[in-house]
């Protein structure tokens, strides 16, 4: 329970930190390595936005244990999936083009988020901070690779490797 409580916290702390810089008033520069057209780029930040107010709601529904509320919004984060929706033939070109590490992370979140919904759907507060504090390191790991322009905090002299 303690731990649990720690890693709400810690979160909780994380997302207020991070919000301001995920939402910026003018678009962002794609990250060079992505090689994303402007359209395709568009989408993605368009997803980042809803799924950072996903995380938000989630975080805010946690302590409370608004189960409805975190299986819905896990569910809403894992139907955004950029891959799932219609695009032009250009765009899914684009797609196929963007490395398979970022692709992977990509699918992984949005398969987190739906293991979240069902956790939630299951009013399991355990199984739910895990799979919350498992989706927040899949966004962490993919902006730590992927988006250190973006967010050069993300920046080290060790790399991107996790360490305890």
């Amino acid at each position: 329970m303690r731990l649990r409580t720690v890693a709400l916290f810690v979160s909780l702390a994380i997302l207020t930190f991070v919000t301001p810089r995920l939402l910026p008033a003018e678009p962002s520069v794609s990250t060079p390595s992505l090689n994303m057209s402007p359209d395709l780029q568009q989408l993605f930040q368009a997803e980042m936005r809803e799924l950072l107010l996903g995380t938000q709601r989630i975080a805010g529904a946690l302590p409370v244990a608004n189960w409805d509320g975190i299986a819905d919004s896990a569910m809403a984060m894992r139907n955004s999936y950029v891959l799932d929706q219609k695009l032009t033939t250009a765009q899914r070109h684009d797609l196929e083009q963007l490395p398979e590490q970022f692709k992977a992370f990509d699918e992984a979140f949005h398969h987190r988020a739906e293991k979240l919904a069902h956790a939630a759907k299951a009013k399991d507060a355990e199984a739910v901070s895990f799979h919350f504090s498992r989706l927040l390191d899949s966004c962490v790991a993919c902006h730590a690779t992927y988006a250190k322009t973006r967010f050069p905090n993300f920046r080290s002299e060790g790399g991107t490797e996790h360490r305890h």
